[in-house]
């Protein structure tokens, strides 16, 4: 039930305007992956959360993408170089009674023609979240120079406030009542 949920979930998002850039000479290439399944990850023009241009939908993961090492595991994409890009990991944890959702916005500005890689990180009690951005042959805990945290927090091309990183739980309460005998 658990997975039908965040199946169902992820597969709705899937309705966002995907990321899809036009070839250019003035690039670089950014590798998604992830410690966990049912994330998302978006791209916009400014920490002001403006969809990006190219759409906003960078990837969708419903399955395991933490082995980093592995070219075929996460997803790999063309993003602009020179000027700031800002991008956003979303997770969720559909469960019956509880919605565990975490997410988190970032910025780095990525110079022409190198690789890079994006890490995002969930607790495994979903408590908070985190990405790094690193140079796809470097150390992956050493962040790029120009790795920061979003003013804000960027959702479905919707700007959310101030980031914080940590878990929001939506929680339902559930009650069971017979129905009368008849």
């Amino acid at each position: 039930m658990k997975n039908c949920f965040a199946l169902c979930a992820i597969a709705l998002a899937g309705c966002a305007s995907q990321y899809q850039p036009k070839p250019t000479d003035d690039s670089a290439t950014l590798k998604i992956v992830g410690n966990n399944a049912n994330f998302f990850t978006e791209a916009y023009e400014n920490e002001d959360c403006s969809p990006h241009k190219d759409g906003i939908r960078l990837a969708t993961f419903s399955g395991m993408t933490k082995d980093v090492d592995n070219p075929s595991v996460g997803k790999t994409v063309q993003i602009p170089a020179g000027k700031p890009f800002v991008l956003s990991h979303y997770y969720i944890d559909a469960r019956v009674a509880q919605n565990r959702i975490c997410r988190v916005t970032v910025a780095f500005t990525p110079e022409r023609g190198k690789s890079y890689q994006t890490y995002f990180q969930v607790e495994p009690d979903v408590s908070s979240c985190d990405t790094v951005v690193s140079s796809a042959s470097g150390n992956p805990s050493v962040n790029v120079p120009s790795f920061k945290y979003g003013r804000n927090l960027c959702v479905a091309g919707e700007n959310h406030g101030p980031v914080s990183r940590k878990a929001t739980r939506l929680n339902w309460k559930v009650e069971w009542q017979r129905a009368p005998a008849r």
